[in-house]
């Protein structure tokens, strides 16, 4: 079976509440989310380093701070907190010995300049409640006096437990001498009045949309001080985050989507892409909507609702797309009503197969879309350009109005059911017809076993997707956003 659409919206999203998950999601997007460690702790740091450079050998540093203060967070970004100090941490997992230790270092040095003077943190956090053992602290011992690795090195091994840490502390001192520093180190995390800003990114950028605390799980409602740390406070507002978007898709029988086409001579999305997310393939931006369209009716009516409309483009996961000529005109030649049929002929337009209308819709971002290949096209191939577009405007001429776009919206009905046949997408097609499980009657629907994508059609003549226009098709799309949640029964009015 070909691609379809990736998954709904309210499946993917996630509030990650441990480090490690949210650096898997993030990658070089989390320093974003990082906010400094409390001055005491990086200036601790800092001597450690410090002494470190004044003696010419590496130092080991238990480290210890309760769950979910941030002792992962602190030990992997080293290099981002104190940025003159400190090379990438290498997150050592293996035996611990000197050989195994030093092999890691060279290769990580290796992408450094042979002169550069940063330390070299070596993270090794699988060893919680485990401590070293007598052998491994002489290979550590031997490891942090090699010159060129070793000693430009500082192991960090974090624990829940002060004792532990004590432990170990004084069972290195014992066999390698007294450190520049006094062991073991406290640490603690970012500032309690951090937080909520630490929660709001996190949310953001891991889903790639804004305004998400507007479905109702607002970091800046929970109170930091009601928290033992930072990690307790970021898995209340995960688990609370994760309950209500559950609560959002069991509202449904199925799972529901809406896409709003603008059919026009526009040969791409134009303004289209103000209007939608840079990250999300066309997905629609409530602020953005709301900023070009303030005066409207509409566009008031949601201001006051800011909430609900994030939650609507949410639990719609509403996209808007650009129907080009090269798409709509193969669809009408063949299956559109008589008199447009007739009209294109006599245009010259020839009848296409079931192959090249499916390759014509797939070829632009609706089809992409249905593919699951979330990527906008500049320029849509198919029908040759000139011929598609002249047989555009001929009809433009009668106006869309009046009932006219009916039977064009039922004629790309046909056209994306051949676009399911030829790419085995596995979805069936109806046109003006209510859904089975809710009162909608969209223009079209594609109907999945477990979700129906709503489809409505504007026609409009012209190169209508351009500046001029941006706060008209705004408003129109804020129309249809609150004549769904309407229908829906997500507001009462």
């Amino acid at each position: 079976m070909a691609a379809s659409p990736e998954l709904h919206l309210l499946e993917q999203l996630v509030f990650p509440a441990r480090y490690e998950t949210l650096s898997a999601r993030l990658g070089p997007q989390l320093a974003s989310v990082l906010v400094n460690p409390e001055t005491e702790t990086q200036d601790l740091l800092e001597d450690a380093a410090r002494g470190m450079m004044a003696r010419g050998e590496g130092l080991f540093l238990p480290i210890h701070a309760p769950s979910g203060t941030g002792k992962t967070t602190l030990a992997n970004n080293l290099e981002k907190f104190l940025p003159g100090l400190f090379t990438p941490t290498i997150l050592f997992s293996g035996n611990v010995n000197a050989e195994s230790l030093a092999r890691e270092t060279a290769h990580h040095l290796s992408k450094f300049p042979a002169n550069d003077q940063k330390i070299v943190p070596i993270n090794i956090d699988h060893r919680e409640g485990n401590p070293p053992t007598g052998t491994e602290l002489s290979e550590i011992k031997r490891f942090l006096r090699q010159p060129g690795t070793g000693e430009k090195s500082m192991i960090l091994w974090p624990d829940t437990q002060a004792e532990i840490s004590e432990n170990m502390s004084a069972a290195y001192s014992s066999i390698a001498g007294r450190p520049p520093v006094k062991l073991p180190f406290a640490i603690s995390g970012p500032p309690p009045e951090t937080w909520a800003e630490i929660a709001h990114n996190t949310l953001r950028l891991v889903n790639s949309i804004d305004s998400l605390e507007d479905l109702g799980v607002r970091p800046s409602d929970y109170d930091a001080a009601e928290y033992r740390s930072l990690g307790e406070y970021l898995r209340v507002i995960s688990d609370d985050f994760s309950q209500l978007v559950t609560r959002m898709r069991r509202e449904m029988r199925k799972a529901l989507r809406l896409v709003i086409l603008y059919a026009t001579e526009s040969s791409d999305a134009g303004v289209l892409t103000q209007l939608s997310s840079s990250n999300k393939f066309g997905l629609l931006d409530g602020s953005a909507l709301l900023d070009a369209s303030p005066d409207s009716e509409v566009g008031r009516w949601w201001k006051t609702r800011r909430g609900l409309l994030t939650s609507t483009i949410v639990r719609l996961d509403a996209r808007v797309f650009s129907l080009p000529p090269s798409a709509s005109i193969g669809a009408l030649r063949r299956y559109g009503p008589e008199p447009v049929r007739t009209r294109l002929d006599t245009l010259g337009v020839r009848l296409p197969g079931e192959t090249t209308i499916a390759r014509n819709i797939e070829r632009c971002d609706l089809g992409k879309y249905l593919l699951g290949q979330s990527k906008s096209v500049l320029e849509t191939k198919g029908t040759p350009t000139t011929s598609s577009l002249l047989a555009f405007q001929y009809l433009a001429e009668d106006g869309f109005t009046s009932g006219r776009d009916k039977p064009l919206n039922a004629a790309m009905a046909e056209a994306l059911s051949a676009l399911s046949h030829q790419k085995d997408l596995g979805y069936t097609t109806a046109a003006e017809k209510q859904l089975d499980f809710c009162p909608l009657i969209p223009d079209n629907s594609l109907n999945f076993e477990n979700e129906s994508i709503c489809l409505e059609y504007t026609w409009r003549a012209q190169e209508f997707l351009i500046a001029k226009n941006r706060g008209n098709i705004a408003a129109y799309c804020l129309r249809k956003l609150k004549n769904y949640s309407r229908e829906l029964n997500w507001t009462p009015e």
